[in-house]
């Protein structure tokens, strides 16, 4: 395969001269978006341009939840800050997290959140190599950083100033959390790159400052019958949450009127332009359902069907763990979540970046553990992903050529959205293939030790 010529060909370079030229790149390519990224800096307040997000969504809610303001309250929130959209469903942990931020003035907090977000980029990269199994050396995580840095999910995340990276590592780290047995439970063969307990836990409970990855998470978690990690993450996400939450409730003016301005925020959210059915930006499967059928269901209708989606995905994962729940089995299960995870709820381009740890455990030569999957369909499946993190329309030269030949629907969102459902489709097939297969050798090892059994007693 190519891809493995092109990996033994730069192993024979010197570490030396890879370490440099990585370090080089990755510095080259975050000066270029730094640069680039404050040259489109507005003073406007309108939902357009560059770092908008950090505005509306991190800084001004923080400063806000100081200043005695409910920023669930869109009304208020408009009127006492120069934001250009209300502030999304976030729960109170994701306002203790960037609460540090109150340290600094917004054009430096600006600063710092992205400078902090371009250090978050080696910290997926590390992660997203130990989720494959790799060794982190300095090449390899500034590497990866540097195509990451290049890709449009991580260019859409830095030059908007979103909070997901910081939720996708998290994420890595649930999925690879070792559930807590007890004392004299038999200990099993734990993968070199697994994530302790505790870890996990708090990892989960950072994920929680976003509901659309948590709850997902959660459910995929408990199928593959990491229940306790659930359990003690959730608790301590609601623990950091009650920290919160006397301010909230004291600024809202009591807690019906804050339940009562979630709902309004979570309504108003619903219907604007780009989180509504129907949206370019989204990329979740009921949204693709309706740019393909032009068919438009309600929200409510949306969300049964996202959560039937959800529950399917929970009871094939649940199926590869009862097959074997300590086999390495993590490359389709961690594959199969994440595609889950990316389209049974509302997402939008930059949490592509979560497919950035399959697409490199789909890259190694072979799995750590024996999956059969049919001819080929590896292969594809990771095209299918890669396809989303490099979005080439997002490439002038690629969308001008692509755009005047007539098929640029064949790179639009919708068809990203397409590539994903695809993959997750074979990825389904495979499991409920190597799930079947793995009953009929059971069957056939069961039947010949009863076999052997009867001839053993009729000696």
């Amino acid at each position: 395969m190519t891809w493995h010529r092109g990996v033994r060909a730069l192993r024979r370079v010197p570490l030396w001269v890879q370490t440099l030229g990585a370090v080089i790149a990755f510095g080259a390519v975050a000066t270029w978006l730094t640069v680039t990224t404050w040259d489109l800096i507005s003073p406007s307040r309108l939902d357009a341009g560059v770092l908008t997000d950090f505005r509306d969504a991190i800084y001004y809610p923080v400063v806000a939840v100081r200043d005695g303001v409910n920023p669930y309250a869109v009304t208020s929130y408009y009127q006492h800050y120069p934001v250009g959209q209300e502030f999304p469903l976030y729960t109170p942990v994701h306002l203790l997290l960037h609460s540090p931020l109150l340290l600094f003035s917004f054009s430096t907090a600006r600063a710092v959140y992205f400078g902090w977000n371009l250090a978050l980029i080696l910290g997926l990269a590390a992660a997203a190599l130990r989720l494959a199994g790799f060794r982190c050396r300095t090449a390899s995580v500034f590497g990866l950083g540097t195509l990451i840095l290049l890709s449009d999910p991580g260019r859409f995340d830095l030059r908007t100033g979103q909070p997901t990276l910081m939720i996708v590592i998290g994420t890595y780290f649930v999925l690879r959390a070792v559930e807590r047995r007890a004392p004299d439970a038999p200990r099993p063969m734990i993968p070199s790159s697994a994530t302790p307990f505790l870890l996990g836990a708090l990892s989960l409970a950072v994920v929680w400052s976003k509901p659309t990855y948590a709850i997902p998470l959660c459910v995929l978690l408990i199928a593959r019958g990491r229940a306790r990690v659930v359990a003690a993450g959730t608790a301590i996400g609601l623990a950091l949450s009650a920290i919160v939450l006397p301010l909230l409730v004291d600024n809202a003016g009591g807690v019906g009127k804050l339940v009562k301005s979630w709902e309004d925020s979570a309504r108003i959210t619903s219907q604007s332009s780009q989180s509504r059915l129907g949206s370019g930006l989204r990329i979740d499967a009921a949204n693709a359902f309706v740019r393909i059928t032009r068919l438009r269901p309600s929200e409510n209708i949306a969300a049964v069907c996202g959560l039937l989606v959800l529950l399917a995905g929970a009871w094939v994962v649940w199926k590869l763990h009862r097959r074997d729940p300590d086999g390495d089995r993590e490359e389709l299960a961690i594959t199969l979540a994440c595609l889950f995870i990316l389209t049974s709820v509302y997402h939008v381009p930059y949490d592509y970046l979560l497919l950035v740890g399959p697409a490199l455990m789909l890259a190694r030569p072979r799995p750590t553990h024996r999956i059969e999957w049919p001819s080929r369909v590896r292969a594809v499946v990771l095209t299918l992903i890669l396809i989303p993190l490099a979005d080439p329309l997002g490439w002038s030269p690629v969308n001008a050529a692509v755009g005047k030949s007539g098929f640029e629907w064949l790179l639009g969102p919708t068809m990203m959205s397409v590539y994903v459902m695809t993959a997750l489709g074979l990825c389904l097939w495979t499991a409920l293939r190597h799930t079947r297969r793995s009953a009929q050798v059971a069957g056939v090892v069961e039947a010949e030790e009863a076999r052997d059994a009867v001839g053993n007693a009729d000696s």
